[in-house]
């Protein structure tokens, strides 16, 4: 399942939601032949929209994580 839609912030947006908080990605437009470098700010937008993504998906259904799952490693006090 795609998190981030194909209509998404930017085009680097699913590597600036793999990379820290901090980071740069720089994406080569080759319409322009230049880089373009998205940041911070891109991906705040980016976990915004992946979180309306998930929002809207609660508000059809409860998610489910799926049957048959193993049991836990072990259990917290």
């Amino acid at each position: 399942m795609n998190f981030v839609s194909e209509r998404s912030v930017c085009p680097g947006s699913r590597a600036l939601v793999c990379t820290g908080p901090h980071s740069h990605v720089r994406v080569y437009d080759a319409a322009a032949d230049e880089f373009i470098d998205y940041g911070p700010a891109a991906r705040a937008a980016a976990l915004a929209e992946v979180g309306a993504f998930l929002a809207s998906l609660v508000t059809e259904q409860d998610l489910w994580p799926g049957d048959g799952l193993l049991a836990p490693l072990a259990r917290r006090p």
